[in-house]
């Protein structure tokens, strides 16, 4: 997570193609914003643009508070990780608002999202400063992941070892 985080900001709010790893995660986000869209469909025009980029941040942030809740620390750092890059992800979209150099799917009529919702919102001269801010608050929540596994790993590293059950008592052919 160390290696990936230190990828993701020395890529900062410029789309790179990512490594394999970061590919992988950047692929599952992909398949979550493309989800909202349609999730989000029926609820206006402002929500269902935006729907995709609310979903591929709302996924990884509900496995992080559901592996929280089952002290499940690890699994919530590396969710919280995903979080972090995802939101990192959103970022350089939203820093492409103004110029739209990202390469878009879908078909003819395919808008760019944060174009749309900044221009509604009169911010799009503010994009790349936006995605700045956003891609910061990104790798902060990466960082607490980073975090949250380093005290994960101290709290097992410091743990009594657990007791090796006694033989007599546990094994039933020697009548405990």
């Amino acid at each position: 997570m160390l290696f990936l985080g230190w990828q993701v900001a020395a890529r900062g709010v410029s789309y790179q193609t990512p490594g394999l790893l970061l590919g992988i995660l950047d692929g599952a986000n992909f398949v979550f914003h493309e989800a909202g869209h349609v999730l989000f469909l029926l609820l206006g025009q402002v929500l269902h643009v935006l729907g995709g980029s609310l979903t591929q941040v709302a996924i990884p942030l509900a496995c992080t508070l559901s592996f929280w809740w089952r002290r499940r620390y690890a699994a919530a750092a590396a969710t919280l990780f995903w979080t972090g890059e995802s939101v990192t992800h959103v970022a350089i979209y939203i820093a492409d608002a103004r110029a739209m150099i990202l390469p878009l799917h879908g078909g003819p009529g395919v808008i760019h999202d944060w174009n749309y919702l900044l221009a509604r919102a009169g911010l799009v001269e503010w994009a790349r400063g936006l995605g700045q801010v956003v891609g910061g608050l990104g790798l902060v929540l990466i960082l607490g992941a980073l975090g949250l596994l380093a005290l994960d790993l101290l709290r097992v590293l410091g743990a009594p070892a657990p007791a090796a059950p006694d033989p007599v008592t546990t094994d039933p052919h020697l009548g405990g």
